[in-house]
């Protein structure tokens, strides 16, 4: 998946577990919470391997081994904090980067590619291809690709909801103050 599909399937989880729970789509720091849950795993894992430092865009950052004590202390300091909805936020927005890598393979019942989730006890899943072209570039070659569409749709569809709460919200607040 690609950032901005990593970005739409996170908000779209997070405003879904909010209306699960009866409250209004989220805004503010909450999105930006899920925005960072989302991006978080690529942001460790991709700068890192075009640095020569990681050998694969899929390995620290895209561990559970590295995800779940951070989901723990993260959630953990939230708690204490006071800060328990921007953890949870954020949370999803991690987890969802998790699932929106796998889910294709869990499809397919590749088990075996899905192994850099537990690196580095299994070796890395090397992506030459992937890897060697940075994201952006990939992302403006698959604007008119069909296999695309998906990703796609949901990115409209988060951006109309956010758009709309917005809105929503800026007429709510005239509508308080006439």
């Amino acid at each position: 998946m690609f950032p901005f599909g990593h970005l739409a399937f996170g908000y779209l989880s997070y405003v879904f577990t909010r209306l699960a729970r009866r409250q209004p789509l989220p805004q503010g720091w909450l999105v930006g919470c899920v925005v960072l849950g989302t991006q978080l795993p690529d942001l460790v894992d991709k700068p890192l391997t075009y640095a020569g430092v990681l050998p694969s865009g899929r390995t620290l950052g895209h561990s559970l081994f590295f995800a779940v004590p951070l989901l723990v202390g993260v959630g953990w300091w939230a708690h204490n904090a006071g800060y328990d909805e921007h953890a949870i936020a954020w949370g999803v927005g991690l987890v969802s980067h998790y699932v929106g890598d796998v889910y294709s393979l869990v499809l397919a019942g590749d088990w075996w590619t899905m192994r850099f989730l537990l690196w580095p006890v299994f070796p890395t899943v090397l992506y030459p291809d992937a890897d060697a072209i940075p994201p952006w570039v990939r992302v403006v070659n698959s604007l008119g690709d069909p296999r695309f569409r998906v990703q796609n749709a949901l990115f409209a569809l988060a951006g109309v909801l956010w758009i709309a709460s917005v809105i929503r919200r800026r007429w709510g607040a005239r509508q308080n103050k006439e």
